[in-house]
């Protein structure tokens, strides 16, 4: 059997990246001697360093023949490469700590389609991305209960969405919005030339709903609605998003309790009013799993905090100072 193809490889994981900085301190100065004293270590500790390095590596690094220390050809091929490992490890090393403080990272987000249209959203991660912008955003328009149920099985790591709905467990939101809801209505109908409609009036109608089972988010909000002015609603049709929604009422298939912020889907042949007898409200929320570890999730959820109690603050009524 050839020599060559008995020889064992060399164990390279006995180098350690202290044996290349040594390595390099004495290739910056050439001398055993200045190179142990910038290191802070006595020379013969270094001298057996290097020693070892050259075993490991069954090469000669340094000519030692001479009056002035010189690369052999392997000292100078390792030196090379060397300082790439050493740039290549603090690279590393700052990566770490810049994720560590979540500064970079990835962040998944999933959003229902009405969160886009009361600039929550853009608000929200806009601000985010101004103060992580090397953390990679990927931002997906899902419908809410797929979303949730991402969220739980780490596609996603946050969802805008529209409570009520039934969270799956280890999920939580944070409530972020109120906002009103109006009624879509086709130009058409008796009604849409009057500034605010009565919900009570509409009990003939058939109210279209996002694609929701009942008690969840919009289906909700419109039964509750027209319970407290008592009647029972005529659940039609359900569309995919609002723009669905908004689209099949502009036909003339029905009306639909919508967010006030949908008003910028403008259409042809729908109108959007306020109700006059009940004043239902839809929230805005985001949802996320508890026990998260990612860094760069909980600053977005700690964002989100101290944007929902600034609104919270905004919409509170100010309090007169003699206490009337």
């Amino acid at each position: 059997m050839d020599k060559a193809e008995t020889k064992r490889p060399t164990n390279l994981g006995n180098i350690e990246l202290r044996h290349i900085r040594y390595f390099l301190a004495i290739a910056d100065e050439m001398n055993f001697g200045r190179a142990a004293e910038r290191l802070n270590i006595a020379q013969p500790g270094l001298s057996q360093q290097i020693k070892i390095l050259e075993h490991i590596l069954e090469a000669t690094l340094f000519d030692r023949s001479r009056r002035r220390l010189r690369f052999t050809l392997a000292g100078e091929m390792f030196a090379a490469e060397a300082r790439k490992v050493m740039a290549q490890a603090e690279v590393a090393v700052q990566t770490a700590r810049r994720a560590a403080r979540g500064e970079v990272g990835r962040l998944a987000i999933g959003y229902v389609g009405s969160a886009a249209y009361v600039g929550m959203l853009t608000h929200l991660v806009g601000e985010f991305r101004e103060t992580h912008p090397q953390v990679e955003l990927e931002i997906s328009e899902m419908e809410m209960l797929p979303q949730l149920e991402a969220i739980s099985d780490g596609r996603l790591d946050l969802g805008f969405i529209r409570p009520p709905v039934p969270l799956p467990i280890g999920l939580s939101f944070i409530p972020i919005l109120q906002e009103e809801l109006f009624v879509a209505l086709p130009t058409s109908h008796p009604l849409a030339s009057q500034e605010a409609v009565p919900l009570r009036a509409l009990s003939d109608e058939v109210f279209i709903t996002p694609r929701h089972p009942p008690r969840v988010s919009f289906s909700q909000h419109t039964r509750a609605a027209c319970h407290e002015v008592g009647f029972e609603p005529r659940m039609g049709p359900q569309g995919r998003d609002f723009v669905t929604i908004a689209s099949m009422v502009s036909v003339g298939l029905g009306v639909a309790l919508v967010p006030q912020s949908l008003q910028c889907i403008q259409l042809p042949s729908i109108c959007y009013r306020p109700l006059s007898d009940v004043r239902p409200r839809s929230e805005l929320a985001v949802a996320f799993r508890r026990s998260d570890a990612s860094v760069v999730v909980r600053d977005f959820i700690a964002a989100t905090r101290r944007r929902a109690r600034s609104l919270s603050t905004e919409s509170r009524p100010a309090v007169s100072g003699n206490g009337e």
